[in-house]
């Protein structure tokens, strides 16, 4: 134990200043519910002299010589940094007992530490233990796919390219569609995705389909966010300006800094893309409008990612990882499925560099794929609920991975409705084998179903990605740890 000089404290996302504003929701190029961190104070009133017990399955790991990290996962997320008396306080509730009766610290640090503890549903009195609360979705996402045309030709792409595009009236009617349907079923929000192909070769009507969202967004009084998915390749300056003037994000692909992206990202002519990405990169930044990296991950890439980590972190930019998905499109994928370790050691090397160059907002939300550890999720998506996918035809898919496999058409179905079909099965974690006793399910929620089905043939079992996502959860909440005790304020 440290000298009874050294007062019992703990830690968490509330002392570090705007805290939960610097979470990244980034999951931009699949149908992940954006990941919302409390926003207020958890309401957690702890009375000194009734007794309090510690949770179950709480994970304690070391971060240096004297701090330790603490996660309940049975609660509702958040990671609380301890120094070594302040770990002794949370260990002396291994039994229920009253937090005014604990030995060996006063009351008032002893107060301090109990609060953030019960915050994050680390402690609770005997009988009540932490449940996780699962927040309806009010936000309703939709990506359309407004062209399918592309420069590039990437090797784990799911598009059959094409020249066609959506055209002026459809784009409009199918943001009538959007918009009617979000209110039927009691949306908040609208989230838009312009995606292709390349989203910006169709730049025009991407910019009359966002204006007439805005207008038919407040004209019901629906919230109204937006991003453009692109490879980067090429993004004019006047396109840039218009993006940036209508507050549109940019999602830029960036799989590695050299050879290794130019393998998986050729262009239309076989000819490498990385540095006409980076360069766009570069130009973003300085037109005011810094992008969101994609990070896709193959066999071919892991050794790679930790560079364009740090190639993000020395720009001030946000990432997230996102592992190749088979699909119909990229025929013979064995030269891109990734082993487990290959991925756990890729990952782990790039955590290295983000312990290296900390950047003040957390990474919880966009380094585990289709996990995350902001708040717990019963799904790992949105399909078959809040999430619409509409082609360059109007044609209504589940997912952007099954653009061939229509369940309506805007012309005339209810998109919500139609989503809502039996096609892919995105069940519950509880609900698939292998996750419903795993500490861990209400985090990865089970991962993709599309991916878990076309790798086993069955929606309800675990993902085959299982053993990397256990790997690097307790990696990431370290991560978090060093983050929280960094830019904490004393």
């Amino acid at each position: 134990m440290s000298s009874t000089g050294v007062r019992a404290f703990a830690l968490s996302s509330y002392d570090v200043p705007h805290g939960h504003e610097l979470v990244v929701r980034s999951c931009e190029d699949c149908a992940c519910p954006t990941s919302g961190a409390r926003s207020a104070r958890p309401d957690r009133t702890v009375h000194s002299g009734r007794p309090l017990v510690r949770s179950r399955d709480v994970l304690e790991m070391p971060l240096d010589s004297g701090h330790w990290v603490l996660f309940a996962p049975q609660g509702n997320g958040g990671v609380v940094v301890v120094n070594e008396r302040g770990l002794d306080v949370f260990r002396q509730f291994r039994s229920p007992v009253a937090p005014r009766d604990l030995a060996g610290h006063d009351q008032e640090a002893v107060t301090q530490v109990v609060r953030r503890l019960a915050e994050q549903d680390l402690v609770h009195e005997p009988g009540s233990p932490a449940v996780a609360s699962f927040a309806e979705s009010r936000e309703l996402t939709a990506w359309l796919h407004v062209t399918n045309a592309c420069n590039l030709r990437c090797t784990y792409c799911y598009v059959h390219k094409s020249s066609d595009e959506m055209d002026t009236a459809l784009a409009k009617s199918s943001v009538d569609a959007l918009v009617d349907s979000a209110l039927r079923h009691g949306f908040r929000a609208l989230r838009l995705k312009y995606a292709g192909g390349e989203a910006s070769l169709n730049a025009a009507v991407l910019l009359e389909l966002h204006d007439h969202a805005v207008a038919r967004c407040a004209e019901h009084g629906l919230d109204l966010s937006a991003v453009v998915l692109s490879n980067g390749v090429a993004l004019s300056p006047r396109f840039t300006r218009d993006l940036r003037q209508r507050s549109i994000r940019v999602m830029i692909s960036l799989d590695s800094l050299g050879e290794t992206h130019d393998a998986q990202r050729p262009t239309l002519g076989g000819k490498p893309s990385a540095h006409l990405v980076m360069r766009t990169i570069d130009q973003l930044i300085e037109r005011g409008l810094p992008p969101h990296l994609s990070i896709t991950i193959t066999s071919g890439n892991t050794a790679d990612i930790a560079s364009v980590v740090r190639f993000a972190l020395a720009r001030d930019l946000t990432f997230s990882f996102n592992f190749f998905r088979d699909n119909a499109c990229t025929g013979d994928a064995s030269g891109l499925r990734y082993e487990q370790q290959a991925m756990v050691d890729g990952v782990a090397d790039a955590f290295a560099v983000i312990e290296e160059a900390m950047p003040p907002w957390s990474v919880l939300g966009s380094v585990l794929d289709r996990g995350q550890l902001v708040e717990p999720r019963r799904k790992a998506c949105g399909v078959g609920d809040d999430y619409v996918v509409i082609d360059q035809r109007g044609q209504i898919s589940q997912c952007h991975m099954e653009l061939d496999s229509p369940v309506g058409h805007v012309g005339v179905d209810d998109p919500i409705t139609a989503v809502r079909r039996p096609g892919i099965r995105n069940l519950l974690a509880e609900e698939k084998e292998g996750c419903r006793d795993c500490t861990w399910r209400n985090w990865c929620s089970g991962g993709c179903s599309v991916a878990t089905f076309r790798a086993t043939g069955r929606f309800d079992v675990r993902s085959p990605n299982c053993g990397i996502y256990k790997a690097i959860y307790p990696a990431a909440l370290r991560l978090e740890g060093l983050r929280v005790l960094r830019f904490a304020e004393a």
